[in-house]
């Protein structure tokens, strides 16, 4: 299982006092851009992916549909990513399927795809269905997060992610239970087949989420 780490500046200040040494342990980092100004993103973004040189980066722009800071239209929404994309190829780019499906279809050219789906209110439902839609695209990643109220909550996303994983051997799959009761899903890829997790320096990024230490600490044990 490979740990994501957040990093989320708020101008260009806080990316050059960025400490890159305790960045060492993460295995990819992920630049929450929604944390600036849109009209700051491609200002700052020449220092990002300097700090960033030698990490394989994940470019996401959280939007207020699924729990980020920038309220984008659509067209503008897949506008910005699209030009980062093109001035700085970062390794993975985040797109919010659900929340912008109208424009999905000018994406269509960048392999590197993280197709993602978050919901801070429940794990809903009809997940098995997103997770079902999502992977018949076969993007890069399938991502989900969603939060978890109670114990079989938890559980569900462990044994779906199982689940699709076994019948998907060469889609790579992100699951997480968010919240208190959904730590365990951070450190379980072993188990359940989730390919990444998501840890913290600082500043969590989403309940809970634990330190990149702590979540180095749990991987090397159940992993070795």
């Amino acid at each position: 299982m490979r740990i994501v780490v957040p990093i989320m500046p708020r101008n260009l200040e806080e990316v050059e006092a960025l400490d890159v040494g305790r960045l060492a342990e993460a295995d990819l980092i992920e630049w929450r851009a929604d944390y600036l100004p849109k009209e700051d993103i491609l200002r700052v973004a020449p220092a990002i992916f300097e700090k960033c040189n030698g990490k394989e980066v994940i470019f996401t722009v959280r939007t207020t549909r699924e729990g980020g800071y920038l309220d984008l239209a659509d067209q503008e929404y897949v506008d910005l990513i699209k030009e980062v994309a093109a001035l700085y190829q970062p390794d993975y780019i985040d797109f919010e399927y659900y929340s912008y499906q109208s424009v999905f279809e000018q994406m269509l050219e960048f392999p590197n795809l993280v197709l993602s789906y978050h919901n801070f209110d429940e794990t809903p439902a009809n997940y098995l269905e997103i997770m079902s839609e999502l992977t018949s695209l076969s993007p890069a990643v399938v991502k989900m997060a969603v939060l978890a109220k109670s114990e079989q909550d938890v559980l569900d996303v462990m044994n779906y992610t199982r689940g699709f994983k076994t019948l998907n051997a060469e889609q790579t799959f992100a699951t997480i239970a968010m919240g208190e009761l959904g730590k365990i899903t951070r450190i379980a890829g072993v188990i359940t087949g989730s390919c990444w997790t998501f840890a913290s320096l600082d500043e969590v990024s989403a309940p809970g989420q634990m330190s990149l230490a702590n979540t180095r600490k749990f991987l090397e044990i159940l992993e070795n």
